[in-house]
């Protein structure tokens, strides 16, 4: 099955040229010009990768980078009139994948966007320990196939664990990674919430199999 794409994109006549390239090339498509509608479908429903255009009607395609960047890793390729190297370094740096710049070739784009999802296909689908899993696209937790709501702060500590699995993290660096670094020297803000990852998560919260307290350092998740 065709990889879903979603366009993010004000320009009623670029939305309406990506939408059909994309369609020629056999990809269904959802398309936006609102950010956060953008985001709500993108929490609810699978999607393969993004197009994003910086420059939305209601807020900045910075900004929705870095929201989307606290639980979903879809792969994200703006396509901005912006040419700026800052424009383009700060946008990489708040978690897209690649970077065009207007005009650009439908041909250089669909290899783009072929790129993109070639690296995911090689990627784990899925992060688990134990009988959890977490798919960070659809943004969705189970323990032993049934699923488990997690709050937001809670997914982001569990993914953040998940991705640095067996590797201790400090409390400042999940406090940094997490709640951000006005909240370093808080390490109650994380025994709080591993609190309630393990009552969700543990078969027994207070002998912890795979979430484990390093002892004055911080966390680890055993696999």
């Amino acid at each position: 099955m065709a990889e879903t794409i979603l366009v993010l994109e004000d320009d009623p006549a670029m939305q309406s040229f990506l939408t059909t390239l994309l369609k020629t090339h056999q990809h269904p498509v959802v398309s936006f010009r609102e950010g956060l509608l953008a985001m709500q479908y993108l929490v609810s429903q699978r999607i393969d990768l993004v197009l994003l255009d910086l420059g939305l009607t209601d807020l900045d395609g910075q900004s929705w980078l870095q929201h989307i960047r606290q639980w979903t890793e879809v792969p994200v390729i703006v396509i901005s009139a912006r040419h700026g190297e800052q424009d383009k370094v700060l946008a990489l740096d708040n978690g897209a994948n690649d970077y065009m710049t207007k005009p650009f070739s439908a041909n250089e784009l669909m290899a783009r966007i072929r790129a993109n999802l070639r690296k995911i296909q090689h990627q784990p689908q899925v992060f688990s320990f134990g009988e959890v899993q977490l798919d960070p696209v659809l943004h969705r937790v189970t323990k032993g196939g049934e699923e488990v709501h997690l709050t937001k702060t809670e997914y982001q500590l569990l993914l953040l664990l998940m991705r640095h699995a067996d590797k201790v993290l400090t409390h400042n660096f999940v406090l940094s990674q997490v709640w951000g670094k006005a909240y370093v020297d808080r390490p109650e803000y994380v025994r709080v919430h591993m609190a309630q990852l393990r009552q969700k998560l543990e078969d027994n919260p207070a002998a912890p199999a795979f979430l484990k307290t390093e002892p004055g350092v911080g966390y680890r998740l055993k696999v």
